[in-house]
């Protein structure tokens, strides 16, 4: 004669059993994501709108089927070779669907694909540079050269049927700068046109902006302790040269000093005496006149 647990383990087995098959027999409906896979696309044609990485479905069946259905990464392949240029209907239909005899596949979202197809066509195009920010208004941009010249186009004829040259961007050269500058910079392309190669050199030489100015200034002597000064002629010309922004620069101009020293130990009489002149930093003194001047000093 058994004993009573033997029996409630029998039971219990038997429970478990029976819930099994209730539960995998009642039917449900869930919605789940299904990876979509594209192949066989033609070489010579490129799908330029339309292409979705996932669908959603909508399915019935038994509980335990379904549950194990959505639980896996299931994905659904789609044959583009029959492709044509311009406007292709795919439809998504269930037989494709992996497993799908198993369960009733209620809905499919979306349920076809609208693809955009277009022909591939390449050609040469040359390349422009595009200065990006401000050019500081005491730099002049002398020259820019791209090597290559030209690059190799490949993409939807669309697109590069309207391409007549292609644009490097390349940042506007500071105030330190001047010079010769160069750098690798990427033509700016549409989405799915590439350039062969996909990268060239820009060179940009650059110089200072410079303007030649004109000043009168009188020209300051400090006469030693005791005596007066006249100085003749009591103002010289300068001329100039200097970056845009110190010509426009009013206090900058102020600052530009000028004077003649006097020797030691000078007493009353008369001395010619070389005219100094202190530049503000970026200035240049190409020509004074006179570059010398008459002092007398008396009591």
């Amino acid at each position: 004669m058994r004993s009573n647990w033997q029996y409630a383990v029998m039971a219990f087995v038997m429970a478990v059993t029976l819930w099994y098959m209730v539960t995998g027999r009642e039917r449900v409906e869930v919605v789940g994501e299904v990876r979509l896979e594209f192949k066989g696309i033609p070489q010579n044609l490129v799908v330029r709108e339309g292409l979705v990485n996932k669908v959603s479905v909508r399915v019935r069946g038994p509980k335990g089927l379904v549950r194990v259905m959505t639980a896996r990464d299931m994905s659904y392949a789609i044959d583009l070779s029959n492709l044509k240029r311009g406007t292709n209907i795919v439809p998504l239909t269930a037989e494709k669907l992996p497993e799908a005899r198993a369960f009733e596949v209620v809905e499919i979202t979306p349920s076809r694909l609208t693809l955009e197809v277009d022909a591939i066509v390449e050609k040469d195009v040359p390349v422009a540079v595009d200065i990006n920010g401000t050019i500081p208004v005491d730099v002049r941009i002398d020259k820019t050269e791209v090597t290559p010249a030209k690059v190799h186009l490949r993409g939807p004829e669309t697109l590069v049927a309207r391409i007549d040259k292609v644009k490097v961007a390349v940042a506007a050269p500071g105030l330190d700068q001047a010079g010769t500058m160069e750098v690798q910079a990427t033509p700016t392309l549409p989405e799915a046109t590439e350039s062969t190669p996909p990268t060239v050199s820009v060179r940009v030489e650059t110089a200072l902006r410079m303007k030649e100015t004109t000043l009168k200034r009188e020209v300051a002597v400090q006469p030693p302790h005791g005596l007066r000064v006249q100085v003749v002629p009591r103002t010289v010309t300068l001329l100039l040269e200097m970056p845009a922004s110190v010509a426009a620069d009013a206090e900058a101009l102020r600052s530009i000093r000028v004077y003649a020293e006097v020797p030691e130990g000078a007493g009353a009489g008369q001395e010619r005496l070389p005219v100094r002149v202190d530049l503000p930093d970026r200035v240049r003194l190409k020509d004074i006149s006179p570059d010398a001047v008459n002092v007398t000093f008396r009591k």
